[in-house]
C-alpha cells in the first residue's frame, strides 16, 4: 500500500476534491497515466491489415453472437470494415450498435445514414435513456438521478452531490458511455464485442491484446487494429476508399460530442503532422485524465 503524506497528499486530496473523486481513485489515475508508455508496432501496413481481418474472422468463428461498437470515427470505420471482410468469408453475422450520449455532431448522425446505406447495415442506436432531456452545460443532481445510475457513480468512486451534463467529467462520461454499452452487452447476450483501440494512441491502452476477457458483463472484447498506428489507419481508409466522417475533412483528429470535441488543425486529419503532434489533444475527457479509471469499468 502506498503511503503519502503532506504537501502531496493535501494537493492529491484538493484535486480529487475538485473531480469530485475519491483521492484514493484520484492516485491511481495518477499513476496509471505515469506508468506505461505508447506502444509502436512498425509491421507494414499490409500484414497489419491481414491480421485485422484474421482477427475478426477468429471472433466471428469463436463467439455465437457478435457486435462492433462503431463511434462513425476513423478507427471504428476500419474494424467495420475488417469484420465486413470476414463475415464475407464466414457466412457469420454481427449487429452494429453505436452508442448515443446525445450531444454528436449532426454531420455524425447523417454519416451513420450514408453509411447504412452504403454498406447495407442495420446500426443499433443505445443511450442512457435515464439520462435523455438534460441539455450541454445543466446541473444534474445525484440525489435525483435512477438508483441505478447512482450505484454507477458509487462503482467509480464519484462522491460529488452534482456533475455538468458535459463529456469533459467522469460522471457523466461513465454514466452517457459506459453504462449503456454495458447495458448493451448484457441486455443482448452478447460473447465478443469489437472495438477500434489501438496500442499508440493512449498509454492506457499499450497493454491490450487482441481477445480481452471483461467483467460485469462477461465477454470478450476483441480489439483487431491494435498494431495500427493513426497514419496506418488513415493509410489504410484512403487505399480502400472507405467512408470518411466529413468532419475530418474540417481538422478533427479524434471525434466525440459537439461541445467538447475541437480540431487540431486547417488541414484534413490525414494531413496533419501525426506522427509530432498529440492525436486526442481535442478530447475532453484525455484532459481529465479519466480514460484508464473508465476502461476499467468497461469504456473503451
Amino acid at each position: 500500500m502506498l503511503s503519502i503524506s503532506g504537501e502531496l497528499a493535501r494537493r492529491i486530496i484538493e484535486e480529487a476534491d475538485a473531480r469530485g473523486l475519491d483521492p484514493q481513485q484520484y492516485l491511481s489515475i495518477l499513476l496509471s497515466k505515469a506508468s506505461p508508455q505508447r506502444r509502436l508496432d512498425l509491421l507494414p501496413l499490409k500484414y497489419k491489415a491481414e491480421i485485422a481481418v484474421a482477427v475478426a474472422r477468429a471472433a466471428l468463428e469463436t463467439f455465437k453472437k457478435a457486435a462492433v461498437v462503431w463511434s462513425a470515427g476513423k478507427d471504428s470505420t476500419v474494424v467495420l470494415h475488417a469484420a465486413l471482410k470476414a463475415r464475407e468469408a464466414t457466412g457469420r453475422d454481427f449487429d452494429v450498435v453505436f452508442i448515443d450520449h446525445f450531444m454528436h455532431f449532426e454531420e455524425t448522425l447523417k454519416f451513420i445514414e450514408d453509411v447504412e446505406r452504403q454498406w447495407g447495415l442495420k446500426v443499433i442506436f443505445k443511450g442512457n435513456e435515464r439520462l435523455r432531456g438534460y441539455k450541454y452545460g445543466d446541473e444534474v443532481k445525484v440525489d435525483e438521478l435512477d438508483p441505478r445510475d447512482r450505484e454507477e457513480l458509487l462503482k467509480i468512486g464519484y462522491t460529488a452531490p452534482s456533475f455538468k451534463y458535459a463529456l469533459n467529467n467522469v460522471a457523466a462520461n461513465h454514466l452517457l458511455k459506459t453504462v449503456p454499452m454495458n447495458e448493451f452487452i448484457r441486455d443482448g447476450g452478447y460473447e465478443g464485442v469489437f472495438v477500434g483501440i489501438r496500442w499508440d494512441e493512449n498509454p492506457a491502452r499499450a497493454g491490450e491484446v487482441f481477445f480481452s476477457r471483461r467483467q460485469e458483463p462477461l465477454h470478450v472484447r476483441v480489439h483487431p487494429i491494435l498494431p495500427f498506428t493513426e497514419r496506418d489507419v488513415w493509410n489504410y481508409t484512403l487505399e480502400n476508399k472507405l467512408p470518411i466522417n466529413p468532419l475530418y475533412y474540417r481538422g478533427f483528429r479524434s471525434i466525440d460530442d459537439k461541445y467538447e470535441s475541437k480540431p487540431t488543425g486547417d488541414k484534413p486529419a490525414w494531413e496533419q503532422d501525426l506522427e509530432g503532434t498529440p492525436e486526442r489533444v481535442g478530447r475532453a475527457q484525455d484532459k481529465e485524465g479519466i480514460m484508464e479509471l473508465l476502461r476499467r469499468y468497461g469504456y473503451m
